[in-house]
């Protein structure tokens, strides 16, 4: 009885944001026709049914579960209503007062819920036996009408005309009534069971008797059965005519009774606010399209609004505090020791917490969810409950996501995103954010063929916080309250990156683009947002220039190409000065000093004995995220679970092709070994390529395409996109699947 006492309550708070809203939209379209009204409490009566709703971007509940329902059972009990000041507010009181004794044998949230779920019951009951009383009273006093006709009666004991009955509604009528009154009130009635009110009503206060204990949905039935009676008054006016407001006023006056308690029945013609409903009629005015339609709208607003759920991470950080977390990362780990799984400290607690409740573009998705973690947080919170954040491209900042109380919400913010990695791969939580970091936001060039032609993309940054940056195929531009501007072109705009290349603190908006008709040509804008000013790189007919994100140092490249070629002229880090973009060439740093820093990072890969060849093993936790590692070569195949593989710590494509060209063998004996992690709940590419029914062709393709990643600088294929079996082919060992592999290939 507890947890559908917490579901009714909560489920009663929703209801009530609909409802205030509907009741300032009653307020705001005073001239809209009361139908329109009526139909949205309607919405209120749907909220309060359903005990689910479908969840929407455009939702304003500020939370779908106020109350949650493990609170019976936690040992600091707080609410999630969505609003800051209310749960700072509230929490500290209820965690304080209810939080339950060091051995104590009954949770007092526990007693405080089954009391007041006794209560709800006792209230529902009493009201439905004043229900059952007002309607045998009735009952009473019709048992002696006359019929007037098939549905009319005449009553003596009636004080004004009604209607009584579910399945077979009559019109009763006082005895004593003024003719010339009644052609009017019968026209009322009429109208009343054409709308089917007298099973609206009736439908409203059984609502009202489960909820009884929400004093904003008393209010809202008070003002249906007004919204009622205005809609009939004026749907009788409409077909009558103008001519008829007065006689049909004074009809009212002289039918109106005191006022009485609230109830299901009758439809008493003069019992509900009848000095409004004779200026209504009186005021009359058939209304204009417009107001009909700016009402519609308005419905429709707030069906959209409130009539959904929040589908989007909320962390309220006064209300849930992170106790503890951890940090973890596949790329230091080393299985049985501990390395690789370092504990944030206070400050770092205290940052993430902080972007937790700041997160922005976060959407409900299963994307990852069968995918495992190249890197994470995990966050322990007041409640006993566990926030995890991972990422799952290594060495990569994108495809982020954050699972809590059993739900998944993906990542779109690129700030958050590069936090975590920072965070996870040994950064500090104060360097997350330095003026001239890279912030993605998104990139074609990864997935061409994947191009969304009429798709839209935007973001916020904090820098421009009063400016909305939005894409389309053909451009890019800067959306803000006062205006839209267009920033650039392109045929199309391919990727688009911001990053502080002028050293004032607020970054530019660098772009890679094609531009032309019948000669198009690649080239790089940079575009300077605080000083509106654009910068370009281009060699129209001689080289193509596109951007790219580094994976080792995360810093923005550009690849100079021959024009419509693949050969690559030049690379370097990406820098304006004086006015004009420039490539700073990737030998700024020296080889010797790469290599050092690569010997310092993974020392276990540098001087193995290289005279029989070097085994390159290679495995996924991610779509598109490859992990290597290096041991000298071995003609019988090592055991899947060997300690030797565990202990490898992954390096990306990048770093794995430094690491080779230390030794000087050749290609041919480098052999490139698939392996699927036990860890990893994704299945290696190489077992899934579609279109190729052939095992060992499958596993051929595999290899040459990791093969072109480490020797050839080619990014990672898609599924479905590998090369096809070439004249050069190479010896590889294939380490068998986990049985978790092989369930995952059944389903």
């Amino acid at each position: 009885m507890e947890a559908l006492f917490l579901k009714i309550l909560n489920m009663s708070i929703t209801a009530s944001w609909i409802a205030l809203a509907v009741i300032a939209a009653r307020f705001l379209l005073k001239k809209a026709p009361k139908w329109i009204t009526v139909l949205m409490w309607g919405l209120v009566g749907v909220r309060l049914v359903c005990p689910f709703s479908l969840e929407s971007v455009f939702s304003l509940i500020p939370s779908a579960e106020t109350v949650p329902g493990d609170i019976l059972y936690t040992d600091t009990p707080v609410i999630q209503s969505g609003i800051a000041a209310i749960n700072s507010a509230v929490n500290p009181i209820i965690s304080e007062t209810l939080a339950p004794a060091a051995g104590a044998r009954v949770n007092p949230t526990q007693v405080i819920v089954f009391t007041a779920s006794v209560i709800w019951i006792a209230g529902i009951v009493l009201m439905l036996i004043y229900t059952s009383v007002s309607c045998f009273r009735i009952h009473r006093k019709v048992r002696e009408s006359v019929p007037l006709n098939d549905s009319i009666r005449l009553c003596d004991h009636a004080d004004t005309p009604f209607i009584f009955g579910v399945i077979r509604p009559r019109i009763y009528l006082p005895s004593a009534m003024r003719e010339q009154d009644i052609e009017y009130v019968i026209a009322h009635e009429k109208a009343h069971l054409k709308r089917r009110d007298h099973l609206w009503k009736p439908l409203g206060y059984l609502l009202l008797t489960v909820y009884w204990f929400n004093p904003i949905l008393w209010i809202a039935y008070v003002l249906l059965c007004r919204d009622i009676e205005i809609a009939c008054d004026e749907k009788v006016i409409s077909q009558m005519g103008a001519e008829n407001k007065k006689p049909y006023s004074e009809a009212l006056i002289n039918c109106s009774i005191p006022r009485r308690m609230i109830a299901a029945c009758p439809l008493a013609f003069g019992e509900t606010g009848v000095k409004e409903r004779v200026k209504t009629v009186l005021n009359y005015k058939k209304p204009a399209f417009w107001v009909i339609i700016l009402a519609v709208i308005a419905c429709i607003v707030v069906t959209v609004c409130f009539l959904t759920n929040p589908m989007d991470f909320r962390f309220d950080e006064s209300s849930n505090k992170i106790v503890s977390a951890y940090h973890f990362d596949w790329a230091s780990y080393v299985p049985g020791t501990g390395e690789g799984i370092c504990e944030l400290t206070p400050a770092q607690l205290s940052e993430l917490s902080s972007r937790l409740a700041k997160i922005k573009n976060t959407k409900k998705s299963d994307k990852y969810a069968d995918q495992t973690p190249g890197y994470q947080i995990s966050a322990l919170l007041q409640d006993g409950t566990y926030i995890r954040i991972s990422g799952y491209a290594v060495s990569m900042t994108d495809k982020v996501d954050i699972e809590w109380n059993g739900k998944r919400y993906m990542v779109s913010d690129g700030d958050f995103q590069e936090y975590l990695y920072r965070i996870c791969t040994g950064g500090d939580a104060a360097d997350a954010e330095p003026a001239t970091f890279v912030t993605k936001w998104f990139d074609k060039l990864e997935a061409p063929s994947e191009m969304q032609w009429d798709g839209i993309l935007e973001i916020k940054i904090p820098e421009f916080p009063d400016t909305i940056f939005r894409w389309s195929s053909e451009k890019i531009e800067a959306v803000t309250e006062k205006e839209t501007i267009p920033l650039f072109y392109g045929m199309p705009v391919w990727n688009a990156y911001f990053c502080d290349l002028t050293g004032d603190g607020l970054p530019e908006l660098c772009a890679s683009l094609s531009i032309g008709s019948g000669m198009i040509d690649n080239r790089i804008i940079v575009f300077d947002y605080a000083n509106r000013k654009s910068y370009s790189l281009k060699d129209r007919g001689t080289f193509d220039y596109t951007l790219r994100q580094s994976d080792s140092d995360g810093e923005l490249y550009i690849d100079q190409k021959k024009y419509m070629s693949v050969e690559l002229v030049s690379t370097g880090r990406l820098m304006l000065e004086d006015g004009c973009i420039k490539i700073v060439p990737a030998e700024t740093n020296s080889p010797e000093q790469t290599q050092q820093q690569l010997m310092n990072k993974y020392p276990e890969y540098f001087g193995l004995d290289a005279s029989n060849g070097l085994d390159v093993y290679v495995w996924q936790f991610a779509e598109n995220s490859y992990s290597f590692g290096l041991l000298p070569h071995t003609e019988v195949q090592r055991y899947w679970l060997s300690a030797e593989l565990w202990n490898l710590r992954g390096t990306n494509a990048d770093e794995m092709r430094r690491i080779l060209s230390a030794y000087n063998i050749d290609e041919s004996d480098i052999h490139i070994i698939p392996w699927q992690h036990p860890l990893s709940s994704y299945l290696v590419d190489f077992q899934i390529v579609d279109g190729v029914e052939n095992q060992e062709e499958k596993t051929q393709r595999y290899i040459e395409s990791v093969r072109n990643m480490l020797f050839s600088g080619q990014t990672a294929p898609s599924n479905n996109d590998f090369p096809t079996k070439g004249a050069n082919t190479y010896e590889a060992k294939i380490l068998p699947p986990t049985e978790a592999g092989q369930n995952k290939r059944e389903r």
